[in-house]
């Protein structure tokens, strides 16, 4: 019951939070959304734990980005809320696995650690570098995206990609 409280709780917070008006982006709403249906969907269709770490990860380091700089620009008192909004969503994630039991999981592991963290890892590190990437493309264009949305969809093309990667590995 305790479990289902606190699922319900975080799932709440975070609908709520992409009800807020925000005014400045990192990742524009549309690649987070994306991000965070398709992981779900991944789940409910029993995709392999890798690939939907992979889609976690990304939709996890998104929100993260997007909650820290609304919270800079409504509170100014710390430097960089992207980092703590990190350290919390990432927290709340990996606590919720582990008590949903898909941590401890014995089978569903590679080098001992499991597959959903590794995917959430390397989910977060391609967003990582997502943005890097588009200014390289920006750059060979003059300055200008050779596509519209060209961000959102190098960071889901990356997620798709290494997806294709894990289902055949």
């Amino acid at each position: 019951m305790l479990k289902r409280y606190i699922t319900f709780s975080l799932f709440a917070i975070s609908g709520l939070s992409l009800a807020l008006p925000f005014s400045v982006w990192a990742f524009c709403p549309l690649c987070v959304v994306a991000t965070g249906a398709l992981t779900g969907v991944f789940r409910w269709l029993g995709v392999d734990d890798l690939i939907i770490g992979l889609w976690l990860g990304g939709f996890l380091f998104a929100t993260s980005i997007m909650a820290g700089n609304y919270l800079k620009l409504k509170v100014k008192k710390l430097a960089n809320y992207s980092i703590a909004m990190a350290i919390v969503l990432y927290g709340l994630t990996i606590i919720l696995l582990y008590f949903d039991g898909i941590l401890s999981a014995p089978y569903n592991r590679i080098f001992g650690i499991s597959r959903i963290i590794i995917g959430l890892v390397a989910g977060s590190l391609l967003f990582l570098i997502t943005p890097y990437l588009n200014k390289l493309l920006k750059r060979t264009n003059n300055g200008k995206n050779f596509i519209s949305h060209q961000k959102m969809l190098l960071g889901i093309f990356l997620l798709l990609s290494f997806s294709l990667v894990a289902y055949f590995l």
